[in-house]
């Protein structure tokens, strides 16, 4: 396999010539990219000003066939506030025909790196029943790491390690029979020093894989992460069970009052206790598969006023609400988005207010008012997170009215942002019907 690291300069090349001096192409080559650039959303990823496709962080775009010809490929990003995506990293490549290139963009979005892995195309015909791996090891972890693939009952041996990667590095194409495969991965030379080892996974015959090994992010439980990515469909996590899903309680119901929450029926096992209205427990880690949570008045275990239910996946945080009204108590679970972009700001809002159905998000410059301006997330339905919000760095007023009314239910909430800020906030009821108020998960005003 042909290994090329790639200078971000950007090249100008101009050419001269009659029509009859064009290239002309003789075959196609398969290109893609990987996005382990893990403060990053989207990035796009383009030939010449064509898009190829797009990959958030810890994903592959989808494989194009394109002549053998040079090209310019582009790496372009959103940046709030900005009015055009903006290019962060180009390069050209004269593609041969039959060849399969993979782009890896790593680093940061302000300086990144690009790295290209060249082989040959891995083409197969119907009578083949296996699929092909690469492993790649995108991950900061320091020194070289051992990769072993096999079934879940097969432990790591030496020698059997299919793999040794240092950080930013790929290894040459294997086959494998199809079937079900755990990845664990080891420091080099050390087949009992684990440092991941993965739940098992279905592999099906004639695809190709990238087995790639990436930093956790602020959504992840584990500081380092497995997903295996197809050069055709989608990635499909290799999680590590050891990495629980963890929970973080809120009570949103002003009926409910102080509660013990239990994670058993029999409530034997408390985990949260004198948990009252707009309490937020601390982030705990729970069993992956079913639960369910139990919720009492403080002090009593006589029997339970409230339950839900949650079905935990490993290495995932989940956020478990308390909601309701005397007589009609209920629970809702979310998976936040906790996690900090170096191109935007985010703002995001739950609203559970008994009082309202549905609410409207105004994010206003300082100054400005909610009668000469559009809400920024309209229509919040009781119940539901609303999704980001991207804004520049700056100083915003937050209102919340509702929806369809210019009556301010609560605010202004003055906040600073920078890029990478998160505003995460939870609408709530107040004593009086007519007010709202909100509470700030992160980014809030400065006290």
């Amino acid at each position: 396999m042909k290994r090329t690291f790639i200078s971000l300069a950007i090249l100008l090349l101009a050419a001269c010539g009659t029509e009859s001096d064009l290239p002309t192409a003789s075959g196609k080559a398969s290109i893609r990219a990987i996005n382990a650039v893990s403060t990053s959303g989207e990035i796009s990823f383009l030939i010449e000003e064509r898009l190829i496709g797009a990959a958030p962080y810890k994903n592959i775009t989808g494989t194009s066939r394109y002549d053998d010809l040079t090209y310019n490929f582009n790496f372009d990003v959103f940046y709030a506030g900005e009015p055009r995506l903006r290019r962060v990293a180009s390069q050209f490549v004269d593609v041969i025909a039959d060849r399969d290139y993979t782009f890896l963009i790593t680093g940061s979005l302000s300086n990144p790196t690009l790295t290209l892995w060249e082989d040959d195309v891995r083409e197969f015909d119907s009578a083949e029943t296996v699929f092909a791996a690469k492993f790649v090891n995108t991950s900061s972890l320091p020194g070289a790491l051992d990769f072993y693939f096999a079934d879940p009952a097969t432990p790591p041996a030496p020698g059997e390690q299919v793999a040794t990667l240092l950080p930013g590095e790929i290894s040459s194409g294997v086959d494998f029979p199809p079937g079900t495969y755990a990845i664990t991965i080891t420091t080099a030379g050390d087949h009992t020093d684990i440092v991941y080892a993965s739940d098992s996974v279905p592999f099906v015959a004639l695809n190709s894989f990238f087995i790639t090994l990436f930093d956790g992010d602020a959504n992840d439980t584990a500081p380092i992460v497995v997903q295996a990515l197809p050069t055709n469909g989608i990635g499909v996590p290799m999680r590590d069970p050891s990495y629980l899903p963890a929970i973080e309680f809120i009570n949103v119901s002003m009926d409910l009052g102080a509660s013990d929450i239990y994670d058993d029926e029999m409530l034997t096992s408390l985990i949260v206790q004198d948990h009252d209205f707009r309490d937020v427990a601390i982030e705990l880690p729970i069993a992956s598969g079913a639960n369910n949570f139990y919720y009492t008045p403080t002090g009593d275990t006589a029997a339970f006023i409230l339950d839900g239910p949650l079905a935990a996946i490993n290495g995932v945080r989940y956020r478990f609400y308390a909601t309701g009204v005397a007589g009609d108590f209920g629970t809702d679970v979310v998976v936040p988005d906790r996690k900090s972009l170096e191109t935007m700001a985010k703002a995001t809002m739950y609203h559970y207010s008994n009082n309202f159905q549905f609410l409207d998000l105004y994010i206003l410059e300082p100054g400005e008012s909610v009668d000469d301006n559009f809400a920024a997330r309209p229509r919040i339905e009781r119940g539901s997170q609303t999704v980001n919000t991207a804004l520049p760095a700056g100083s915003y007023d937050l209102y919340i009215t509702e929806f369809n009314s210019k009556d301010v239910l609560a605010g202004p909430y003055s906040v600073d942002l920078v890029l990478g800020d998160i505003v995460d906030m939870v609408v709530v009821d107040t004593v009086d019907p007519a007010v709202l108020d909100v509470l700030f998960l992160s980014g809030g005003p400065a006290p």
